[in-house]
C-alpha cells in the first residue's frame, strides 16, 4: 500500500470487484474523452483470479480513502514494448472527488513508486486533446508536452487525436 495522507493506493482485493466492476464499465464515470468500452464481468473476475490484475505489462491499483472507500483508479502499462518506459493511466469515479487534487497527489506518488521499484527512465500520459482537467494533472506532476499522437485513439465514434506527456528519471523531484 501506498501512503497518500488523507487516501491510499493499494492493490484489488477480491471482495472490491462487486463494486469495482459496474464502476470501471460505467459510460459516465468514463465520460466524453474515453471509449465507453465495457469489458465482461467475467474476464474482469478471471484476471483477478489469474494475477490480482497486477503483472509485467499492466498492473492497476484503487485509490481508496482512509475508511476504505473507492475514489478511483490508477494504473501502470508497458505500451510500447521497445520504450524503456511505462504509461499512467487514472479516472476518479465520483465527480465530487474530481478537481480536489487527488488524482495529481496519486500520479505523483506511483511516479515515485515506480521510479524506485522498476528500472524504467520515461513515464508517460496520454490524454484526449480536449481534456483539459487530465492535461492539467499531467503538467501539475512535472510531465511535459512531447507531442500529439493524432488520431490515436477511437472515442465515441471519431478518431481523436491524444496530447503525449512525459516525465524522464532525472525529472522527478523527490
Amino acid at each position: 500500500m501506498i501512503d497518500g495522507g488523507d487516501f491510499n493506493i493499494r492493490h484489488i482485493r477480491k471482495e472490491d470487484l462487486a463494486e469495482l466492476i459496474p464502476l470501471l464499465n460505467s459510460p459516465e464515470i468514463r465520460g466524453e474523452y474515453l471509449a465507453p468500452s465495457m469489458v465482461s464481468p467475467v474476464e474482469i473476475e478471471r484476471k483477478f483470479a489469474q494475477d490480482g490484475i497486477s503483472n509485467e505489462t499492466f498492473e492497476r491499483f484503487l485509490i481508496v480513502d482512509k475508511t476504505d472507500q473507492m475514489l478511483g483508479t490508477i494504473f501502470h502499462f508497458k505500451s510500447v514494448p521497445y520504450y524503456n518506459a511505462r504509461e499512467i493511466g487514472y479516472t476518479i469515479f465520483s465527480a465530487k472527488n474530481r478537481n480536489t487534487g487527488i488524482a495529481s497527489k496519486a500520479v505523483k506518488l506511483l511516479t515515485r513508486h515506480l521510479f524506485d521499484t522498476l528500472l524504467i527512465n520515461r513515464l508517460e500520459i496520454r490524454t484526449h486533446c480536449r481534456n483539459l482537467a487530465s492535461e492539467k494533472v499531467a503538467i501539475k506532476c512535472g510531465f511535459k508536452k512531447g507531442g500529439v499522437a493524432r488520431g490515436a485513439n477511437f472515442v465515441r465514434g471519431k478518431s481523436v487525436d491524444m496530447n503525449v506527456y512525459a516525465l524522464l528519471r532525472d525529472e522527478v523531484q523527490m
